[in-house]
């Protein structure tokens, strides 16, 4: 695998000083969204601009709007943390721990970005995400730049990777997906963040659940391992809210019930085995929920 890893930073630097509209489009779909063009096409196709808006990617007029000061503030703390430098080396770190099974893995070159949106504080979170979901590229975003969210780039940026990797092995089908696949594939994604990193950097999406969800989200999962189909299987993923911005009806799932109890699931199953979770990125999903015993 090799990294074409994008210099936003550069990038955004650019943009914050170009005083012409024309200019500031031209960098931004040139060098930011011309690498990620593929990806988009397999999202739905259409004017990539277009989609980064649709994401809540900070666009071009943003950097000479009413956005501008935020943007400039969070690319300054970005710069000062050295935060895309660090992203960069827990990619080159997480292609190391793949790399005794590179034959295994028919991946040439991802295309990685660690990009800024506009933070949504309707919506469940704490100012960072990602998507590895298409083998070949990958994007972490953050919505904000704070103690929490910074020393979790590097984390969020290998969770990714792995992502790349399962579905290059296991590849994702929206029609065929279950939801005993997709907690599997945010599990050891996370697994693996915790493996290079310390389980006390794992993100929100794992940890932020207390008792009682935790209780309700194994009970219902549990009950829907074999639940195919993307639209239905990512409610139980994301959990109700998100789940209803969708418009799709709720089920009494707590937010980020797959991550959570996938990322036991797989914990369970590395304590059980003694496999890491490179090694277990290989296996089926069923072949891990069954050795972890975890609903029994």
């Amino acid at each position: 695998m090799k990294l074409q890893i994008m210099d936003v930073e550069s990038i955004y630097r650019r943009l914050l000083n170009s005083a012409s509209k024309q200019e500031r489009e031209a960098i931004y779909r040139q060098e930011l969204l011309a690498p990620f063009e593929g990806m988009m096409r397999i999202m739905g196709g259409g004017d990539p601009l277009a989609q980064a808006k649709m994401w809540t990617l900070y666009t071009p007029e943003d950097f000479d709007g009413e956005q501008r000061p935020i943007i400039a503030e969070m690319v300054r703390r970005l710069s000062d943390d050295g935060v895309w430098q660090r992203s960069a080396a827990a990619l080159e770190q997480g292609v190391a721990a793949f790399a005794p099974y590179a034959d295994r893995i028919a991946l040439d070159t991802i295309a990685c970005a660690l990009v800024l949106t506009k933070h949504n504080s309707a919506m469940p979170g704490r100012g960072y995400n990602g998507f590895g979901g298409i083998p070949g590229y990958l994007m972490v975003t953050l919505s904000l730049a704070d103690d929490y969210t910074l020393p979790r780039v590097g984390p969020a940026s290998v969770h990714e990777l792995n992502h790349n990797v399962r579905f290059k092995i296991v590849p994702f089908l929206p029609m065929h997906v279950t939801v005993a696949d997709y907690i599997i594939a945010e599990g050891l994604a996370e697994a693996f963040a915790a493996e290079l990193f310390g389980e006390e950097l794992v993100g929100y999406m794992v940890s932020d659940l207390n008792e009682e969800e935790l209780t309700t989200a194994r009970r219902i999962i549990g009950g829907a391992l074999e639940v195919s189909g993307f639209n239905a299987v990512r409610s139980y993923i994301f959990g109700d809210t998100i789940a209803a911005s969708w418009g799709l009806p709720a089920g009494g799932i707590p937010d980020f019930a797959g991550y959570a109890i996938g990322y036991r699931i797989v914990q369970r199953y590395l304590q059980r085995t003694g496999r890491t979770a490179v090694e277990a990125t290989f296996l089926p999903s069923q072949e891990i929920i069954a050795e972890s015993r975890f609903f029994e």
